[in-house]
């Protein structure tokens, strides 16, 4: 098989006085005491040399103990994802480490052994290249040539190293086994025989988001790059407030509210999931004071990239994406409907009255609960992703997420030192609050969902039995 190096597009090479400079994303990488063929060798790698014509020049110049410099300088730039391999002449794939996670060794590939591709991994256009990648994997294989693409299919349908070889039947034997054997290294294809890892029972989905939103196994821009700056302007602080009634909400003094609260140990003792409405209605009092307590703009301030706000509940990098949907059911002083919050005038918008749609989402917010009964008021939030897309890269999602719990944790403790039944709801139906806001879902998708009762007492927990501690035991003297 034909192996070629080429040095990857990000990365600039400086040689200078027998020392050589990579920079790349990463910072520099240096390689100090070159021998003249050490040096010409990493020039080389611009072009994309095979790796026959590597060893040729190192060993023209530094004799034969250059071989072992170049295969261990060569290993660790692929590691590190500067170089890429390009398998077959002509070319029919291309191999790029795109992360420093664990790689277990693997062995050698029998032509019998029964091999599949591995279940989470998954193709998708990069630049019009169709690429092949997996959370498993650290690394990203470009298919160069169709015969490539042919390839996967059979590995999907489960096949072994022989009867690969004749799918593609103009490759030869030698290069497709070479190939199999680098998706075997990495954990792009599976032996049947091979014990099942961590990751068996995960989702592929939950594998995907978790690997691509965390550092380690891509190579993906990360945290705050602001690269949408040069495109667009950054979407306001407070969403603009769309067309329909208003109703003023009541506010609360704060600071007395701080002394008439209960203590805070009691309310974190006290917090519980309430999912049962209770035998009076919530009343608009309660639930604008609900929100300002907990959801209002404190105040906004201008930085060099964008205006943030200051919210009672934390939000990363005070962007504060999140939208709060208030679906009114049994309200006193409220009629029955779809409302958006603004946070900024503390104030309900009604964007529909009850209808079948809303009707049905309210269903949908009853079905999980656990006890299929529609709340007084369902809280549903939304995020504006192209909020956190304008400043970030891999984890705009991800930031959302950990916002929404932020916000749940913030509305518990709100809830519970005003005596009222909250429940974080688990899931919901995406689909069915575009219906009604007609908001594309991928713009504001809904990603959390909260119930906001009065208490009802069949519900109250009992005392919970003491802690046990284990304590050392004393030592006899």
């Amino acid at each position: 098989m034909v192996m070629r190096y080429v040095l990857e597009r990000q990365c600039r090479l400086v040689i200078t006085d027998g020392e050589a400079t990579l920079e790349w994303p990463g910072g520099p990488l240096r390689i100090t005491t070159l021998a003249p063929g050490q040096a010409r060798v990493l020039e080389m790698l611009a072009t994309g040399p095979a790796e026959r014509d590597l060893l040729a020049a190192a060993a023209e110049s530094d004799g034969q103990t250059s071989a072992a410099w170049l295969h261990m300088t060569l290993d660790r730039l692929v590691d590190l994802g500067l170089v890429t391999r390009i398998v077959g002449d002509p070319a029919v794939v291309a191999v790029t480490v795109i992360g420093v996670g664990s790689r277990a060794p693997v062995g050698e590939l029998a032509g019998t052994a029964a091999i599949r591709l591995d279940p989470f991994a998954y193709l998708h256009s990069i630049a019009g290249v169709l690429t092949l990648e997996s959370p498993r994997s650290c690394c990203r294989v470009e298919l160069l040539e169709a015969g490539a693409a042919a390839l996967i299919a059979v590995l999907a349908a489960g096949t072994t190293p022989a009867a690969a070889a004749a799918a593609v039947p103009r490759w030869d034997a030698v290069t497709i086994f070479d190939l199999l054997g680098i998706l075997h290294a990495e954990s792009l294809i599976s032996v049947a025989a091979e014990a099942q890892d961590e990751l068996s029972e995960w989702s592929f989905h939950d594998a995907l988001f978790h690997s691509r939103s965390r550092t380690g196994r891509h190579s993906a821009p990360y945290g705050a790059t602001y690269s949408r700056a040069i495109e667009r302007p950054p979407l306001p602080a407070v969403k603009p407030r769309p067309d329909g009634p208003v109703t003023e909400l009541a506010t609360v003094d704060v600071d007395i509210a701080a002394h008439t609260d209960p203590p805070f140990g009691r309310v974190l003792e006290d917090r519980q999931s309430w999912r049962m409405p209770g035998p009076r209605a919530l009343d608009a009092a309660q639930l604008g004071e609900f929100l300002f307590r907990s959801a209002r703009v404190r105040g906004r301030i201008a930085t060099e990239h964008e205006e943030v706000s200051n919210r009672p509940y934390p939000g990363g990098g005070a962007d504060y994406e999140l939208e709060i949907y208030v679906l009114v059911n049994r309200v006193t002083g409220l009629d029955r409907g779809l409302y958006w919050y603004d946070p900024l005038m503390h104030v309900l918008v009604r964007l529909s009255q009850w209808s079948p749609t809303v009707g049905r989402l309210a269903a949908d917010v009853a079905n999980k609960t656990g006890v299929n009964l529609i709340p007084d008021a369902a809280l549903l939030i939304t995020a504006r992703m192209l909020r956190l897309t304008y400043k970030y890269e891999s984890i705009p999602y991800a930031i959302a997420l950990k916002d929404v719990g932020s916000l749940y944790g913030t509305w518990y403790l709100t809830a519970t030192a005003m005596g009222l039944a909250p429940c974080a709801i688990g899931g919901g139906d995406s689909e069915l609050l575009s219906a009604v806001t007609g908001i594309a879902p991928f713009e504001e998708p809904r990603i959390g969902e909260f119930i906001l009762n009065t208490q009802n007492s069949a519900e109250i927990r009992g005392p919970l039995p003491p802690a046990r501690v284990n304590r050392p035991a004393r030592s006899q003297t």
